[in-house]
């Protein structure tokens, strides 16, 4: 077991290609993930990771051991999973917070084969902001959450769940009227739509991109800040000014013409989805399987 131990921590590793990351995701220190690292390499015979300006990068034994440990592993953890609650009738009700937007892309799927397995738990959502969420989940008047921006990490258990890429884009009407856009200067002296006043999700974009001007929207506000995904695309539509969103909130928009990405060219930026409730919390058996179930899906990036 302790071979399997040390197996499933190089898959985290390897996952995030950090330690530290990884020894966050495992709630180990750093050395002993390192050490977990080393003693698998040591029963392998084989090097496993590489280092090079300070970062770590699979080897090709690492590469194919990844290939077949993740095969393995969620085989195992479904065998688990299945000798826990195949034989015992799961029975409750599952509250569950998170946005519009995320119960349409990611949990849609998931609950339908959840209730496939215990068709005798409820599972009702409550649409809602990531920052209601996490106070619900903490007031015990929510059992678990899916957020973008996780918050209280002291308080709870937050779990890396998938990848959503954001892009910066228009509608072609707004383009078509304020544009050229062929800088980032453009883009700042532009109408900007955010989630707030202060432009959090492009001031992250033009971050990414060009620091140095992360000062001069520092003295900028959004012309529009709506919290909401549905509001911030319904002004985007309307030729209200530029935004920087979630590519599949406007997949089909883009696929039509309607909308047009600013700077292509430039590096979009990712937020990740994470699953979150409270640590130190003893969970009722429908709780616990229903957040195993999601923990078992497949991993997938949302582009």
């Amino acid at each position: 077991m302790r071979n399997l131990n040390n197996l499933a921590t190089f898959v985290q590793v390897a996952k995030y290609q950090s330690v530290t990351k990884a020894s966050d995701k495992l709630h180990l220190t750093q050395q002993a993930v390192s050490y977990q690292v080393k003693k698998l390499e040591e029963a392998l015979g084989v090097l496993l990771f590489k280092r090079a300006h300070r970062k770590i990068y699979l080897t090709q034994e690492g590469k194919t051991l990844l290939k077949t440990a993740e095969k393995h592993l969620t085989a195992l953890e479904q065998d688990i999973f299945d000798a826990k609650y195949k034989h015992s009738v799961v029975v409750g009700h599952v509250k569950l917070g998170t946005t519009l937007e995320l119960a349409s892309l990611v949990l849609a799927p998931l609950i339908e084969s959840f209730k496939l397995k215990h068709p005798q738990v409820s599972v009702e959502i409550l649409l809602q902001d990531d920052a209601s969420t996490v106070q619900n989940i903490i007031h015990n008047d929510t059992d678990l959450g899916i957020v973008v921006f996780s918050s209280e990490p002291q308080l709870l258990n937050v779990t890396p769940f998938k990848q959503e890429q954001f892009i910066t884009l228009a509608s072609t009407d707004f383009i078509k009227n304020h544009g050229p856009f062929t800088c980032f200067t453009d883009v700042i002296n532009s109408e900007i739509i955010d989630y707030h006043a202060d432009c959090p999700s492009l001031k992250t974009w033009l971050s990414k991109n060009d620091k140095k001007l992360v000062k001069q929207l520092a003295t900028k506000s959004a012309s529009i800040a709506a919290n909401d995904v549905r509001l911030l695309k319904q002004f985007v539509m309307a030729g209200a000014g530029i935004a920087n969103v979630p590519a599949t909130l406007f997949a089909d928009e883009l696929k039509q013409g309607k909308v047009a990405e600013i700077l292509p060219k430039s590096q979009t930026i990712s937020a990740s989805i994470d699953l979150i409730y409270m640590k130190d919390r003893v969970l009722p058996s429908h709780v616990s399987a229903f957040i195993e179930h999601l923990q078992m899906s497949p991993k997938m990036e949302i582009n």
